[in-house]
């Protein structure tokens, strides 16, 4: 009996011990996060909707107005995209490189 706690506070003792840190810590300097940069506001603009037609019937010149209206408004809202999307594989870019 007397055997089997000497042998139980041994290795509760040597349990204990093994879960101690037995190395010195090092201090290491916090890593700051990347400063992300911001697009322009003028990409982030949201695009203007299709030219309301109205209920009446249309002339083939309204129709031809319209339709230049639109496809102007598609064409620019397609460039400003393309400009964000640029934007944002150029960062990502810088961000991995400076790893």
């Amino acid at each position: 009996m007397k055997l089997g706690k000497i042998l139980m506070l041994t290795g509760l003792c040597l349990a204990l011990a093994a879960c101690s840190v037995s190395t010195r810590s090092v201090n290491v300097a916090p890593v700051k996060p990347p400063v992300l940069s911001k697009p322009d506001s003028a990409l982030q603009k949201a695009c203007l909707r299709p030219a309301a037609l109205g209920q009446g019937a249309l002339t083939q010149a309204q129709v031809e107005d319209l339709w230049i209206t639109d496809r102007a408004a598609l064409l620019a809202c397609y460039r400003r995209h393309l400009a964000l999307r640029d934007f944002y594989a150029y960062r990502d870019a810088a961000l991995e490189a400076g790893k």
